[in-house]
Formats: structure tokens, C-alpha cells, sequence
């Protein structure tokens, strides 16, 4: 596909959504390199944040975030060779899960607000944080939780539906965001259209991106 600039695409989405899969699959298709910032690292204060959330979710959110932008800072290389693929990234980091806490009480405004400045700071030193497609991948909870079982990974297994529902409010909320800054958004709905058991519905997918990144390189 001809494009006339190379773009930074960033693949966000709940729990078992298809990330992963959608991530590789456009890498692939668009012969780009892959960033894998979807974090399964060991985090030295998770063991202390699942006895008391309120007093680690701080903590525990900065340090995934660190390790994130750490692996993001190879975008900004990468940009002057080609299109860029993220699994995840800062935009998840912030605005869904850092962000869920708050909603939920379990981070303060001020820890909220500390953690979005030391955010920042990091960025500017460290990454180009402007995404030119942001694709948001979306799936009713319910599905989303087929999907973990049977995938069967022992950390997810604490996840519930009231979790996943707390995560896709976030997103859209994000969406919502992004559209008011008049970002570049694709919406596609892997619950309807999975990818893995309809594998002609990547052919569907790959073509909406493709018209997405044609409109913004005009």
C-alpha cells in the first residue's frame, strides 16, 4: 500500500480482546516493526497490592508504565525507517488501567494528577507519544471471559465481569477523548466479527485500517 508518511499505529483493547493477535496480524500485513508494550513482567509491589489496592495501586501503575515507555522509546528510531505497530502502550497505561483506579477509589486525585506529570516528563525525554491510528478493539465482557478461560493463564484468573465492564467504560471514555482531540480512532468489534474462528474477518479488518491510514495521509 502506498502512504505517503509513516505512521505510529497503536492497538488498544480490553482483556482478550484480540491485541496480540491483531498486533502481529498488522506487523505482518504492513511489513512493520512490532512494539510489544502489553506488560506480563514481574512487578515487585503486585504481591502487595492485591492485599491492599488503595495503598500500592499508585506504585504499581507507575512501575508498569515505566517498564512500558522504556520499551517505547524505540518508536521514535523506528518512525524514520517506517510504520510502527504498538501492542498496547502509554495510552492504556494512562487511560485505562492508572485512570480505572481513580474511578474506582483506589488512587487519589493527587496520586492521579502525580502520575500523569511524571508520565509526561518521561515521554518528552523518551518517546513520541502521537499516535496517528489509534484501533480499539471491543468485545462484550461475557465473551472477553470465554476467551480467558480458555486460554488459561493463571494471573487472569482473578478477572471478573465487573472488572472487564470497569475496563470498557475506560475505553470508551478514551475513545470519547481522543475523538474530542480529533484523533484518528478505528473501532472494530472482535466479539462479532473473532478473528481467530472466522479467520476471513482479518481480511475485513486489514481493509479498514488500510482506509483509515489512506485518510489520514491526505
Amino acid at each position: 500500500m502506498s502512504v505517503k508518511k509513516h505512521f505510529h499505529i497503536a492497538v488498544l483493547g480490553n482483556i482478550a480482546s484480540g491485541k496480540t493477535t491483531v498486533s502481529q496480524f498488522l506487523a505482518k500485513e504492513l511489513k512493520s516493526p512490532l512494539v510489544d508494550a502489553d506488560l506480563f513482567e514481574q512487578n515487585p509491589f503486585l504481591p502487595m497490592y492485591v492485599n491492599d489496592r488503595p495503598r500500592w495501586s499508585f506504585a504499581t501503575e507507575l512501575y508498569f508504565t515505566k517498564a512500558r515507555l522504556k520499551k517505547l522509546a524505540a518508536v521514535r528510531d523506528l518512525l524514520k525507517k517506517g510504520s510502527v505497530i504498538v501492542d498496547s502502550g502509554i495510552l492504556m497505561s494512562c487511560w485505562v488501567y492508572a485512570r480505572n483506579h481513580l474511578k474506582q477509589g483506589t488512587m487519589t486525585d493527587a496520586e492521579w494528577q502525580f502520575y500523569l506529570d511524571l508520565t509526561e516528563d518521561i515521554k518528552k525525554s523518551s518517546y513520541d507519544g502521537d499516535e496517528d491510528l489509534v484501533v480499539v478493539l471491543k468485545a462484550k465482557p461475557l465473551v472477553l471471559l470465554e476467551r480467558i478461560a480458555l486460554r488459561g493463564r493463571d494471573f487472569e484468573k482473578a478477572y471478573d465481569q465487573v472488572y472487564l465492564y470497569q475496563l470498557s467504560d475506560r475505553l470508551n471514555e478514551l475513545v470519547e477523548k481522543l475523538r474530542s482531540e480529533e484523533k484518528h480512532v478505528l473501532e472494530f468489534d472482535t466479539g462479532k466479527y473473532d478473528m481467530l474462528s472466522e479467520p476471513r474477518n482479518f481480511k475485513k479488518f486489514l481493509s479498514e485500517v488500510k482506509t483509515a491510514l489512506r485518510q489520514i495521509a491526505k
